[in-house]
């Protein structure tokens, strides 16, 4: 059909929380939303800039916009919560993100 399939949009969102989180694993996606505004045809480059709106003792949100060609093709917002996998229970966020969150880090990633 020479668009890329909404389901696609995951993975990039994906790949935006990697580039935000580094090498930190220990946490879980709670939540997504996504707010399509545009058809993103098939090869196009998209690029995607992600920022804290939220940040809680447990958890935080990311707001993501998903650009490519110059127009927003998606908006959207993650919910992610620390997590212990070994006791199977949420726990507060690390410190250092925290850190890097509070100062408004943005990660762009392609």
């Amino acid at each position: 059909m020479g668009h890329v399939n909404n389901a696609v949009f995951s993975t990039y969102l994906e790949e935006a929380r990697i580039g935000v989180l580094g090498g930190l694993a220990e946490f879980i996606l709670a939540r997504v939303e996504i707010d399509f505004r545009s058809q993103l045809h098939a090869g196009e480059e998209v690029e995607i800039v992600s920022r804290c709106s939220r940040l809680g003792t447990r958890s935080f949100d990311l707001e993501h916009e998903l650009r490519a060609g110059g127009r927003l093709v998606a908006g959207a917002r993650s919910v992610l919560v620390a997590y212990d996998y070994a006791d199977g229970i949420s726990v507060p966020l690390p410190d250092d993100l925290k850190e890097r969150l509070q100062a408004g880090y943005v990660a762009p990633a392609g």
